[in-house]
């Protein structure tokens, strides 16, 4: 972690990092607080910025679902009236959770992954009036910038952040100019929602390599989700703008197939997306989903290729579509593509949706 600490000096905490499988305790030399943030059950469609609200004690306000990784801002802005701990973060509990907690004396950082880490550091920001904090996620990395009075304290951290912006308060009350989600992907014409294999900051999966050419699309991959996430998060991104194009890449996580026979919760979900695109006069594309020895996916595919809709044939680019992937394309875990597979996938993509190639960034 790199930090810049104009003005004021910094005093440094041994890091701390809490291999632990529980969540939601957050840890200094002195105190101990509860955060307690549970997801929604249903979607809940929030906006993208709120403004001129007060921010009291043990409230917490979310922005809009997503599962997006890189490429887009979270932004508060307020003025303090009363501060013990201010959380603020994107998702809360599951794989690639980030926040950042700030207290009377120290920032502590928490990510979420197979185990939960946690990094703290001390800081002498005064912590009354004015107070900006600014979390600017790229493609593998993040900025923090956090502004209070006449100091700014930057780092570049691990952020990577998963489902809602949230911002809560433990002991504070600020009264919030702005807590806002920024995203320019949110205003292109293409938006693709899917799984692990949807990422564009490993070279490992295939939008890595569109986005490494320049071609810009919205790009929406839970690790580990299926089409009830994936529904979530493109209703929530509809709410926000309607896209030319929407590209459905779920089925990995949901059930496997009986034979050749799609899962029934899958199609179903498929149905809604069809008739959420056809209500907001978006075109719909579909891909097809490889087969892997632990998920039979060829009754999806095989209803794909019969659905009249245009689709991304990934089955093909990786497979001969009976779950044997071609030599040096599946990576070792038996599920995800290597290096080679995604390059293969990212090809497909191009093939099969040569529109692309009309929105450079």
């Amino acid at each position: 972690m790199k930090l810049e600490f104009k003005n004021k000096p910094i005093r440094f905490l041994t890091i701390l990092i809490l291999a632990i499988s529980t969540s939601g305790f957050i840890i200094n030399e002195t105190r101990q607080h509860h955060l307690n943030i549970s997801p929604p059950t249903e979607v809940e469609i929030h906006p993208q910025k709120l403004s001129n609200f007060t921010l009291k004690e043990g409230e917490t306000y979310q922005l809009v679902n997503s599962s997006i990784k890189q490429f887009y801002t979270i932004s508060f802005k307020g003025t303090i009236e009363k501060f013990d701990t201010l959380s603020i973060g994107k998702g809360s509990g599951r794989y690639l959770t980030s926040n950042l907690t700030i207290t009377p004396d120290s920032i502590i950082s928490t990510r979420v992954t197979n185990v939960t880490s946690r990094k703290a550091f001390k800081h002498e920001l005064q912590l009354k009036n004015d107070l900006s904090i600014k979390i600017d996620r790229g493609l593998s990395s993040s900025t923090v910038t956090i502004i209070n009075e006449s100091d700014t304290l930057s780092f570049s951290s691990d952020f990577i952040g998963m489902n809602q912006p949230f911002i809560h308060s433990s002991g504070t009350q600020i009264a919030v100019d702005t807590f806002e989600f920024i995203c320019e992907d949110y205003y292109s014409d293409v938006f693709v929602f899917g799984d692990s294999y949807v990422n564009s900051s490993s070279p490992a999966r295939w939008p890595y390599y569109t986005h490494a050419a320049g071609y810009q699309f919205l790009c929406d991959g839970l690790p580990g989700g299926g089409s009830k996430d994936g529904f979530d998060f493109i209703n929530a991104a509809f709410s926000i703008q309607q896209p030319k194009y929407a590209i459905w890449c779920l089925g990995m996580n949901d059930k496997s197939d009986e034979d050749s026979i799609a899962n029934e919760n899958w199609k179903n979900y498929v149905e809604k997306v069809k008739d959420l695109c056809a209500k907001n006069n978006v075109t719909l594309i579909f891909s097809t989903v490889p087969s892997v020895e632990k998920r039979n996916n060829r009754g999806k595919n095989d209803y794909i290729r019969a659905s009249g809709y245009r689709y991304i044939d990934f089955d093909k680019a990786v497979s001969d579509g009976a779950g044997n992937w071609k030599e040096g394309m599946l990576a070792k875990d038996g599920v995800h593509p290597t290096e080679k597979g995604a390059e293969a996938m990212a090809d497909r993509f191009l093939v099969d949706f040569p529109e692309i190639k009309n929105y450079k960034r």
